[in-house]
């Protein structure tokens, strides 16, 4: 992004405020839909062509080429305003100067994605364009008639099937509110009070340093809501307390950034990709957040494994005190959990998250005046700093959305999904495991190149038909590729999160890759816990019973340590290649099987604990 500075700082600065306040009064009064999302979006192209440069190489200035792409990507906007619907009823048979609307529309689109997002997404998107106009010459099961250029252009421009459609709408209704919120929160000091409190309650034993990390980015990760953005935030401050304790820079890296994407499924805030399940699914956001809750906690059950397992292995130093216990950080900054208060009472008492999100906003301006720094409070001069820097964060976000809904358009207009599921239900024999499985390894084969968002929007579509028709329930599928779509965030060889955290503590961004795979391993079962057996499903709390629920808990927990151990190979002292086999094997078994009496649901339990106790009693050494 462009440091700018003086009056085209300024003009950045008010057209940012105003794209905050846009989608503000968006919740609080109704716009009519084509609108909102369309004012939205001719935002996106004022701000994104002045922001970021054509190449990467920042630059000070805003050259003349940027403000004419920005003024024309305004332009194909006001056009469609001008007599919204006429444009609409066009759609079919655009006229001339809707399709060549259109098609600068749709390049600028592909432009600010190369910009902002990056050149492999920007490939998909032409891709899925060219697969839309030459689909017939494309051989095969996924070849269809092919589509007119004005067809397309009608279908991507004009409907809500394209560019304006669900991605747009998800954020500038939701994701918008929720990042300006997390930058408030950051402005009013939160950050430090999760840092202290995690410091606080890590300990002084051998696990402590690694234990800190997963809480602080677990911590951090929530009101961010970011996996990128929370490994950045709390790689500076670990990278010290993990280097003395003994980690090793790609180790500190994996570790923090394992702990950071978890940031995207921990609730209340999560990701984009969880509003977007909202509106798929047509369920209120609180339904989403309940559904995340267990799943989340597993996920970070399973790295807690691994660090307590590890520590006790390597042997690392205890951190130095905080100096602070957790009772004083509470103390301190108390003040911070109001406007979460505030937001998880209105979700659960019905409210949209519109209004949640405001009223959070609210309640974090009003308390930020309970701080003893005065630098924290959020007077006007520092709302209008964290607005700007909440539309600079959120520029990223809208670019992609706006751009994956050429994406969701492709799949609506040329039936690709429908296709692809077939396939899967073809592969997969109709037997669910197997359909379970090709769903992860398309899954991480589309994540490797796009961001999670655009993975989860791309999977959904293809995977979660054919596991409805395996029987797997549909907000089922969601949570999986949901799931699936976050661990593909640290899977080799493209992982944005500990690559960013590799520059930090001067690691190897593919080493670093590697240690994040291995922390996140046992993550990698959840999705399969809670989606493989009707006992799993009662993890997701919707229609769960309070039996089925324990008792998943308590086998998905148990499988998880087995894992852990299984990949560390250490308890009291050194564990044997055939028993970490064993206990490898065991875990798996019980994410599959659900525990009963019968001899596949209760062997791997008793083989798994059998080596836990052996090695328990055993004098370390």
């Amino acid at each position: 992004m462009r440091q700018l500075k003086g009056a085209p700082a300024w003009i950045m600065g008010i057209f940012s405020i105003a794209f905050i306040v846009w989608s503000i009064y968006g919740a609080i009064y109704p716009i009519e839909t084509y609108i909102f999302r369309m004012v939205h979006m001719g935002f996106i192209f004022a701000l994104s062509f002045p922001l970021y440069p054509f190449i990467k190489k920042q630059r000070i200035w805003v050259t003349g080429l940027d403000i004419f792409l920005a003024m024309l990507g305004v332009a194909t906007i006001v056009y469609a305003l001008i007599d919204v619907d006429g444009f609409i009823r066009r759609s079919t048979l655009p006229e001339p100067l809707d399709f060549y609307m259109g098609i600068a529309a749709i390049v600028l689109l592909i432009e600010v994605s190369r910009r902002i997002v990056g050149t492999t997404f920007t490939l998909v998107l032409v891709g899925s364009l060219l697969y839309c106009w030459l689909g017939n010459y494309i051989p095969g099961p996924i070849t269809h008639r092919g589509y007119e250029l004005d067809r397309i252009i009608g279908h991507m421009y004009m409907t809500l099937e394209g560019i304006f459609g669900v991605p747009l709408s998800v954020s500038v209704s939701f994701v918008t509110l929720f990042v300006v919120y997390g930058t408030f929160m950051d402005a009013a000091g939160a950050g430090n009070f999760w840092l202290e409190l995690s410091l606080a309650v890590m300990g002084r034993g051998p696990a402590s340093a690694g234990r800190g990390a997963v809480i602080t980015t677990a911590l951090l990760g929530g009101p961010q809501g970011s996996g990128v953005a929370t490994t950045m935030s709390v790689s500076p401050v670990m990278w010290p307390i993990l280097k003395k304790a003994g980690y090793s820079p790609n180790m500190a890296a994996g570790l923090i950034a394992a702990g950071g994407i978890g940031a995207v499924l921990s609730p209340p805030l999560m990701g984009a990709a969880a509003f977007l399940i909202m509106q798929f699914l047509n369920v209120s956001f609180w339904d989403v957040v309940i559904m995340v809750i267990f799943p989340t906690v597993l996920y970070y059950l399973g790295t807690f494994f691994l660090v307590e397992l590890e520590a006790k292995k390597y042997n690392f130093q205890p951190p130095e005190s905080s100096g602070l216990t957790t009772g004083q950080v509470m103390k301190r900054y108390w003040y911070h959990l109001i406007s979460l208060a505030v937001l998880i009472a209105l979700l659960v008492a019905g409210r949209s998250p519109q209004s949640a999100a405001i009223w959070a906003i609210v309640a974090t301006i009003a308390t930020s005046f309970l701080s003893k720094d005065r630098n924290e409070w959020l007077t006007p001069k520092n709302i209008i700093k964290a607005t700007i820097e909440g539309a600079q964060n959120m520029i990223p976000v809208a670019a992609l959305l706006a751009a994956a809904g050429i994406i969701v358009g492709m799949f609506s207009l040329t039936g690709l999904g429908l296709k692809i599921s077939g396939l899967i239900m073809s592969w997969s024999g109709g037997i669910p495991v197997a359909a379970l499985f090709l769903a992860l390894l398309a899954s991480m084969i589309i994540g490797l190149s796009l961001p999670i968002t655009a993975t989860y929007i791309m999977t959904v579509v293809m995977v979660a038909p054919a596991l409805v028709k395996v029987g797997v329930p549909m907000h089922v599928a969601h949570l999986l590729a949901f799931y699936f779509a976050v661990l593909s965030e640290v899977s080799p060889p493209v992982g944005l999160s500990p690559s960013a955290a590799a520059a930090v503590t001067g690691g190897n961004p593919f080493g670093a890759m590697m240690q994040a795979w291995k922390y996140s391993v046992p993550a990698f079962l959840v999705p399969f816990q809670f989606s493989s057996t009707l006992l799993g499903a009662n993890l997701l709390i919707i229609g769960a019973t309070i039996q089925g629920f324990i008792l998943a808990l308590f086998t998905s927990s148990v499988s998880l340590f087995y894992l852990s151990l299984g990949i560390i190979g250490y308890l009291k002292d050194n564990i044997s290649i055939i028993e970490r086999g064993l206990l490898i094997a065991s875990a798996v078994i019980m994410a599959f099987v659900p525990l009963n009496l019968s001899p596949q649901g209760i062997i791997p339990l008793l083989v798994g604990a059998a080596i836990v106790i052996l090695h328990s009693i055993k004098k370390k050494g």
